[in-house]
């Protein structure tokens, strides 16, 4: 019992060490700019050969409150995204996405809206310990951007490293009509092309899930998005997020 207590407690101490990990990577400075909106998205998988799987995702950015920003109204919709990534299992632990597919629209209701078609190589590797499964995803983009405002086209390259953690709420192991915690962080660096800073966007989400035996998995949970345009230009973008999940096999 007192092994059991302390292995407990040892547990939610590194879970608690890593949810404030999370979210002081997204902390607040002076002279920011403040957006609140509301994000939904859906992610299917399909297994199409005996090692392979197809992933598409979708997602959609509106605004939860009334904001004037640069002296335009912000309309409901400000971003689509859509990816396909035909994704190669290595091991239940370790895949791959050799060449993937993102299209991205932000301010798709604005006469500048801006237009981003990106490419993308991906290795996700995963461990599971006792108190749940951390992932590691680093992701590698090529970007063809197509800015309305001022009128430019061009290309740039970005690393993404995402660091994830699932928790299960029921037990040693997440089963159907069970719960969960899924929280991660996601560092975005710049490494050509223009931007106002290397390291120029951070993301900081947690979240309560459950998982369906025939539905997949819904979840709901708050997504900090810190975004740096230049030195006098740092937007924070205050999101709730739902979430649907699914893999057909």
């Amino acid at each position: 019992m007192h092994l059991f207590e302390t292995s407990s407690w040892r547990d939610m101490k590194l879970l608690l060490i890593f949810v404030v990990f999370i979210f002081s990577n997204c902390s607040y400075a002076d002279n920011t700019h403040q957006f609140y909106e509301f994000r939904t998205q859906i992610s299917l998988t399909k297994q199409v050969f005996d090692r392979w799987d197809l992933n598409v995702f979708t997602s959609e950015n509106a605004n939860l409150v009334d904001k004037t920003y640069g002296g335009e109204h912000a309309p409901t919709n400000i971003q689509n995204y859509f990816l396909v990534g035909p994704t190669y299992k290595y091991s239940s632990n370790l895949n791959f996405v050799f060449l993937g597919y993102i299209y991205q629209k932000t301010s798709p209701l604005f006469d500048n809206f801006v237009n981003e078609n990106r490419l993308f190589q991906q290795v996700v590797y995963s461990s599971d310990f006792d108190f749940g499964r951390v992932t590691h995803r680093v992701r590698f983009e090529q970007r063809f951007i197509h800015d309305k405002a001022p009128e430019q086209k061009f290309l740039g390259t970005r690393l993404r490293y995402q660091l994830g953690l699932l928790v299960p709420l029921q037990g040693e192991e997440l089963n159907n009509g069970e719960f969960y915690l899924n929280t991660y962080n996601e560092f975005y660096f710049i490494t050509s092309g223009v931007s106002g800073a290397i390291y120029n966007e951070n993301w900081a989400y947690a979240g309560i899930g459950y998982q369906t035996a025939k539905y997949g998995r819904f979840e709901v949970g708050p997504l900090l998005q810190r975004v740096v345009v230049d030195k006098h230009d740092i937007r924070y973008f205050n999101l709730l997020q739902f979430s649907w999940s699914h893999n057909f096999d």
